[in-house]
């Protein structure tokens, strides 16, 4: 049986330790030969953490296609990355799985009915995308989405259906996640949008933002919305979409 790859939190974790457990070492060396006191291992300590942290924060998602052929824990090109072959595609049955990724664009995700099911902790992040779009569709907006392998750095593309001005939005899954929207997050998409030719920008996450990303979305009128706005409006949405749907498969 395959081995399966460590999260990416746990892959995260490892890269922390590559620094912070040498540095540990090296200053419970330094500390019992008198070379420095027990503030100096805090400090080591400290900036050993904080560099392997940033380091870690390049750790890529390999959920993601485009990262498939990255190392997974540096985010470089892997020069010998497998090629699998290529499928052959056989003639079959369009179900409505297959429609409604036609119309989004993205296949590799479960159908609606039962990422509307799911709770969201169980959905991956293209799903979480999926759910999102379902919402913005059935509450009166007109999204599109974007393909997957070509975002250009935005997932949907809002249109506004009095002006047909275009709003970017970039959607992040970091439900119950100590992962943040950073500043980082919040320049991509506002560079991003000029790829779709969108005036507006809208960031929504099943997480929280950093206090600087906040700052940064407001100095750049990028509307932000997280895991409040999911939990007050996307998943009461879902739970009656998903009582909806199974009224109505019980009468069939």
């Amino acid at each position: 049986m395959a081995k399966k790859m460590p999260s990416r939190r746990e892959r995260q974790n490892a890269v922390i330790s590559l620094f912070t457990f040498p540095a540990f070492v090296i200053g419970f060396y330094l500390l019992m030969n008198g070379v420095i006191e027990i503030v100096g291992l805090i400090v080591i300590l400290i900036i050993a953490l904080f560099i392997g942290s940033w380091a870690a924060s390049y750790v890529p998602d390999m959920r993601k296609k485009e990262n498939k052929n990255k190392n997974p824990y540096t985010g470089l090109p892997q020069k010998n990355a497998e090629k699998k072959p290529a499928k052959t595609s056989t003639p079959q049955k369009r179900t409505s799985q297959a429609s409604s990724s036609q119309e989004t664009g993205k296949y590799n995700v479960r159908p609606d009915d039962v990422i509307i099911q799911l709770p969201l902790e169980e959905l991956e992040g293209l799903e979480f995308e999926q759910l999102v779009y379902l919402y913005l569709k059935a509450t009166g907006w007109k999204p599109i989405k974007t393909p997957e392998t070509k975002d250009g750095g935005v997932d949907i593309v809002v249109i506004n259906k009095n002006d047909g001005l275009k709003t970017a939005v970039q959607v992040k899954h970091y439900y119950r996640s100590k992962t943040q929207v950073t500043v980082k997050d919040i320049r991509e998409l506002d560079s991003a949008k000029k790829n779709h030719s969108c005036i507006g920008t809208w960031f929504i996450t099943s997480g929280t933002f950093t206090n600087a990303a906040l700052v940064e979305a407001d100095t750049r009128r990028m509307k932000t919305s997280d895991v409040t706005f999911v939990e007050t409006k996307i998943i009461p949405w879902k739970e009656r979409e998903a009582a909806k749907r199974q009224v109505a498969v019980t009468r069939k």
